[in-house]
């Protein structure tokens, strides 16, 4: 058997997750909510799993592109409850859902941004994500070389925020944005 990257498996952000200890997850795009049990379990090796927090968003609609995806809900709802993790996830479109539950989040510990990759979409997440951002805390960018990433990324303050590229290996190019030390 071999591992297929790029869908559910993150290996960088589980190796962020380790190494810095996090507990509370945000992302958005769950997709199958593969890479959402990694993190998990990633979390898992330094808390108690009912310590962890994990927030999904995304439309569970099940298409991805031209193909047929099942990302069912309740798959995903049935793959965190193996976990044993405290988790909630909101089905639909981001640049709704999203500043809906702004106010009944917690400040993040990691924020993955994976869902729709254009510009519109890309940059309602961040205007809204950023908002539950730590001076702790780190947001991941997948594909942040695909346009729409790349332009939001492009536009994010240096005054406020350091942005660093990561190229895992087996993975699309990341981008991690954290706050700037003169900020916080």
């Amino acid at each position: 058997m071999f591992t297929t990257y790029g869908f559910g498996n993150h290996p960088i952000l589980n190796q962020y997750i380790r190494h810095h200890k996090w507990r509370k997850l945000l992302e958005i795009g769950v997709h199958t909510g593969e890479n959402a049990k990694n993190m998990v379990e990633a979390a898992n090796e330094n808390f108690p799993v009912d310590q962890i927090e994990y927030y999904g968003f995304d439309t569970f609609s099940g298409v991805l592109g031209r193909q047929k995806q099942d990302p069912n809900l309740q798959k995903v709802k049935r793959k965190l409850r193996e976990t044993g993790c405290q988790f909630k996830l909101y089905k639909g479109d981001s640049k709704e859902t999203l500043p809906t539950h702004l106010e009944e989040l917690p400040t993040m510990d990691l924020i993955f941004i994976d869902g729709g990759h254009d510009y519109p979409t890309v940059r309602s997440d961040w205007d809204h994500a950023r908002h539950l951002m730590g001076s702790h805390t780190a947001t991941f960018f997948h594909n942040a070389d695909w346009q729409g990433p790349r332009r939001v990324l492009e536009n994010i303050s240096r005054q406020e925020y350091t942005v660093e590229l990561l190229n895992p290996p087996s993975d699309s190019l990341m981008a991690m944005v954290t706050v700037s030390a003169r900020k916080s």
